[in-house]
């Protein structure tokens, strides 16, 4: 019995590369939201204010603050690009290698 996708798409999956999994032990989240708050950098002194707006927005279940925060990490990660450097060092890498090969 299958159920949906192709004969491929399921072939596909069992396959992963290296930097695949490097990515997952890193940021190991399949919610979009998670990702982005893992790859944003903040700054030791921002940790805390937004550590308790999450909780409130987790404990009333807030729209408007997920839309909030995740329109500031949006921002954030387009403002300085640093939060992104560990996910762009994983996928440049084996190209690196192929460089210096050839």
């Amino acid at each position: 019995m299958v159920t949906g996708g192709s004969f491929f798409d399921k072939a596909r999956t069992g396959f992963v590369s290296d930097e695949e999994m490097a990515i997952r032990a890193l940021f190991p989240y399949q919610d979009k939201f998670r990702m982005l708050q893992t790859i944003t950098e903040i700054g030791p002194r921002a940790i805390m204010p937004w550590t308790v707006l999450g909780i409130f927005r987790r404990k009333y279940k807030s729209q408007v603050l997920a839309i909030f925060q995740e329109e500031h990490n949006l921002n954030k990660v387009s403002l300085d690009r640093k939060g992104r450097l560990e996910l762009s060092e994983i996928v440049a890498r084996p190209k690196l290698k192929e460089k210096e090969e050839e």
